[in-house]
């Protein structure tokens, strides 16, 4: 049996349903990520996790227990929000201790637990500090730290980091991850950032419109996406657009001035309008020649625009049918704005997918 499991978890709020029958099971040691973008119900999902929300058809379950219509506290979960919410006339020591004199514990066994959790965040030596004597980061640990004092079964975190830099963010995602490993118990994350997402997770669950559009390891969600608005929200990708053909293990996409080739697609009807979608990062690029002939999954075009993002270069170029995105390290032939170029890709690398219907 699963650890945390979701059984078809609904919530309404007058007429609109935020999370409609969401069903997912979650096991102990995973770090699972809910993402998708503003307003798709990950933050409803994760309140209903936590006992903040009641779902208004659906059960909850933790540990075997059906927890639907427990209170927080009763559930064996905590969580950190966005928003450190430490109190700034209290030390760090007493932001730790507060939850526990909350709930009555000895003061023997709340020493032991804030020094646990000072020791594992390497908070030791700012136990006297308070929150506005400390970085960005080290508050983030504080917060952190206040969610597992309690020694929760689940610990749930509320986009965490989207108040901090980039680099230190990324510093954050791992340390998160690596308390995840070490104390073994589950973490759910709501995040509308793929890059932390796909950083931390083991699996993710994309959401959009109160409902799971994959739930699936992050290899899988981001190198083998299951429908077009993941292709088109987990990492950057070109789209095209044509009529579908099917040949043996070959489906074609024909376009204005493009052919496409890719994995034989069964669902796409001959002469059906399709969608083709290619990560930025797949896109090759050479020197164009005289006499170049046309051919699938291939493209002249010309630079407009080189972006330098440290060891990669994302050229942005023209072609008879608009513009699309290549990002290649920078250790390959460099090309500068002007240049023509050929743009081409693998069969491999085209997911494709019905445009009937699409976001």
């Amino acid at each position: 049996m699963a650890y945390i499991t979701l059984d078809g978890v609904s919530k309404q709020y007058g007429s609109v349903w935020a999370v409609d029958r969401v069903t997912m099971a979650i096991e102990k040691h995973e770090f699972v990520s809910l993402l998708g973008p503003s307003g798709s119900g990950k933050t409803t999902l994760l309140r209903i996790i936590a006992g903040l929300e009641t779902p208004t058809q659906g059960r909850v379950l933790i540990d075997g227990e059906d927890v639907t219509h427990l209170p927080p506290h009763r559930r064996g979960v905590a969580m950190v929000f966005q928003e450190f919410l430490l109190f700034p006339h209290r030390t760090v020591y007493e932001n730790l201790a507060f939850p526990l004199r909350m709930l009555k514990l000895p003061k023997g066994e709340i020493e032991e637990r804030v020094e646990w959790v000072l020791g594992i965040l390497a908070l030791r030596g700012l136990e006297k500090r308070y929150p506005n004597q400390l970085s960005g980061g080290q508050q983030q640990r504080v917060a952190l730290g206040r969610g597992l004092v309690g020694r929760p079964k689940v610990l749930l975190l509320d986009e965490p980091l989207a108040n901090l830099d980039r680099e230190l963010r990324q510093e954050m995602e791992v340390e998160i991850r690596k308390h995840q490993t070490a104390l073994g118990i589950p973490f759910i994350y709501v995040t509308h950032n793929q890059e932390e997402a796909l950083s931390m997770s083991d699996r993710i669950a994309v959401v959009r419109g109160g409902r799971i559009e994959d739930f699936a390891a992050r290899t899988d969600i981001y190198d083998r996406p299951k429908t077009a608005f993941i292709a088109q929200f987990v990492g950057r990708s070109n789209r095209f657009e044509g009529l579908a053909a099917a040949a043996g293990d070959t489906t074609t996409l024909r376009g204005e001035g493009i052919v496409i080739e890719a994995p034989h697609h069964p669902g796409l009807p001959a002469g059906s309008r399709a969608a083709a979608y290619v990560k930025n990062e797949k896109i090759r690029l050479k020197p164009a020649t005289p006499g170049d002939a046309p051919a699938a999954n291939a493209l002249a075009a010309t630079i407009r625009h080189v972006i330098l993002r440290g060891a990669y270069a994302e050229y942005v170029l023209g072609w008879a049918g608009g513009e699309i995105v290549a990002s290649r390290p920078r250790s390959e032939a460099e090309f500068s704005a002007g240049t023509d170029v050929v743009a081409f890709w693998d069969k491999s690398d085209v997911d494709l997918f019905s445009a009937t219907g699409e976001p």
